[in-house]
């Protein structure tokens, strides 16, 4: 902790260790205002005593543990919180201006009131102050992303894999149905003619498969990129995992197609040649 840091946190601790040492040698001011809340209080947590002046007591060494931990301990942040935490009862019982009828008094109380709100502010701050250092949730948060962006990439390789593959497997099987057509000789016109058309639904099988992958390896992508900017990036991954598995099948799924086309027009070919 920076020398700054330690005299900010020791001046808003000053006002605790004092009021604390307070309470603890001289709790009878303050176990008049304690006892409208000390019995709600006891009955919700029943370890904390029922009586208002061991209760004010109580209250007091927690405000001078906290406020010496705050400057001292380790456990600086903790010990911010904690004191936040026992300002809550403390603002309700000492200072309920609403309930007042006394002007001057109402006016005192509404002042002191705010000014413990204001401080229960700086006692939040101070506690989510890490130093300069990572928070934990922002830690948490970039590890996310990571696995997001990481996912994304792979998602993306597989997709333009599929591509290629798909790509490859139909141009063989359109070079199989040419060279039984070649080989099988000259043929009639109207076998030329479906030779031909086979041949076209071929490519166009691949045109259509090639972009199906491309189309999927995009999804897959932009699923991956809107991961990294979401908090619920573990849905996200989910989603660009099932893009590219859905980019295989169609691929497969098309290459299939296509080399089923280039083998009917391969036969078909061999038949016509057959007749002959």
């Amino acid at each position: 902790m920076s020398l700054a840091r330690r005299a900010a946190r020791a001046a808003l601790a000053a006002s605790f260790v004092s009021g604390g040492l307070d309470q603890i040698r001289h709790p009878q001011p303050k176990v008049g205002p304690a006892s409208p809340i000390a019995k709600p209080i006891a009955d919700r947590v029943p370890q904390l005593p029922n009586d208002p002046e061991s209760l004010v007591k109580l209250d007091g060494a927690i405000k001078v543990v906290g406020g010496l931990g705050m400057v001292f301990g380790p456990f600086a942040r903790p010990a911010a919180l904690l004191l936040a935490g026992s300002m809550v009862p403390t603002t309700l019982a000492g200072h309920r201006f609403w309930e007042t009828t006394d002007p001057d008094q109402k006016v005192s109380d509404r002042v002191e009131f705010f000014k413990n709100v204001s401080l229960i502010g700086g006692l939040l701050i101070a506690a989510l102050d890490t130093g300069g250092r990572p928070s934990i949730p922002w830690v948490a948060g970039k590890a996310v992303h990571g696995a997001a962006e990481t996912v994304g990439e792979a998602a993306g390789t597989v997709g333009s894999g599929v591509s290629s593959a798909t790509g490859a497997l139909a141009g063989a099987a359109t070079a199989v149905g040419g060279a039984v057509a070649g080989g099988a000789g000259k043929v009639s016109r109207r076998s030329s003619r479906k030779t031909a058309k086979a041949s076209k639904r071929a490519e166009a099988l691949k045109a259509i498969a090639a972009a199906q992958a491309v189309r999927a390896a995009k999804n897959s992508a932009k699923a991956a990129r809107k991961a990294k900017a979401d908090a619920a990036a573990s849905r996200r991954v989910a989603r660009a995992k099932g893009a590219a598995l859905t980019a295989g099948a169609a691929a497969r799924g098309a290459a299939l197609s296509a080399g089923t086309a280039a083998k009917d027009s391969a036969l078909a070919a061999k038949e016509k040649v057959s007749a002959r």
